[in-house]
């Protein structure tokens, strides 16, 4: 059985792709930033009795707030109740 030709698609072409733009150094008295979250953060579990979360989600969206804001808020208050000054939101 002989081989069939490939289709060929004239009505298809490749456009031509424009090279990356340059990027911008980063001075050399500030650490590179991930634009990613995750990468500069860890993470925390936090599990909730269902009720209590239910009822924290419907606490934010009266307050217009999100509720890992509300968590972040609690845990810097907790630490700075405690003497702890590190930073706990990350920038």
């Amino acid at each position: 059985m002989a081989k069939k030709a490939p289709p060929a698609y004239p009505s298809l072409a490749v456009a031509p792709v424009a090279p990356p733009s340059p990027t911008v150094p980063i001075p050399a008295d500030q650490p590179a930033r991930s634009p990613r979250m995750r990468d500069r953060a860890d993470q925390v579990v936090l599990y909730l009795n269902p009720p209590g979360h239910k009822e924290l989600k419907r606490y934010a969206l009266g307050a217009d707030r999100k509720v890992h804001d509300l968590l972040l808020e609690a845990v810097e208050e907790w630490a700075a109740k405690r003497g702890i000054r590190e930073r706990m939101r990350v920038r």
